[in-house]
């Protein structure tokens, strides 16, 4: 049960810097969300034992980081008046949302690292280098047809991780 040291190392190379910038949206100063982005990873590590197996701990990052960045701003007054206070319960749905974001581009970056080299390359160049299936196949010395059969396997792999299923 809970969370071995191989996993906690892993968990906190994945989510250090995407914990760190969304707890900066609250304090605006890096260092002190960096600061901040260490107590939550401590806070897991020192609950690691009885975290449920099967937990969403990314999740339970963004909330502790949430908690602890009103806390900041509530023990340093770093606002001057309601309008400059950080989300409250009622705003939540937008922590929520960052939160399923973040999952989101999760699954996608483990599921891209997970593909075929060949798959992943055609992949990465069509949708974050913005290359055209002819520009791909030309640099990668393949065929079209080969480029679209490699985006089509990729987009499958995707929708299997993220719904769970096919098309």
């Amino acid at each position: 049960m809970g969370v071995s040291e191989k996993e906690f190392e892993t968990l906190f190379k994945k989510y250090f810097v995407a914990i760190t910038s969304y707890i900066n949206r609250f304090v605006n100063d890096v260092d002190d969300a960096k600061d901040i982005a260490h107590k939550a990873f401590m806070k897991v590590w020192e609950k690691r034992d009885s975290i449920p197996e099967g937990s969403n701990i990314p999740a339970l990052l963004y909330r502790i980081s949430h908690n602890l960045s009103i806390n900041y701003i509530r023990d340093n007054k770093k606002f001057t008046s309601s309008d400059d206070m950080p989300l409250t319960e009622t705003d939540n749905h937008e922590a929520d949302s960052d939160i399923r974001a973040a999952e989101l581009e999760s699954a996608i970056v483990e599921t891209v690292q997970h593909m075929p080299e060949k798959i992943r390359q055609v992949f990465v160049l069509s949708r974050y280098e913005k290359l055209g299936n002819s520009k791909i196949a030309e640099q990668l010395g393949i065929s079209i047809k080969t480029v679209e059969a490699h985006i089509t396997s990729a987009l499958k792999a995707l929708r299997l991780k993220i719904f769970g299923k096919e098309k």
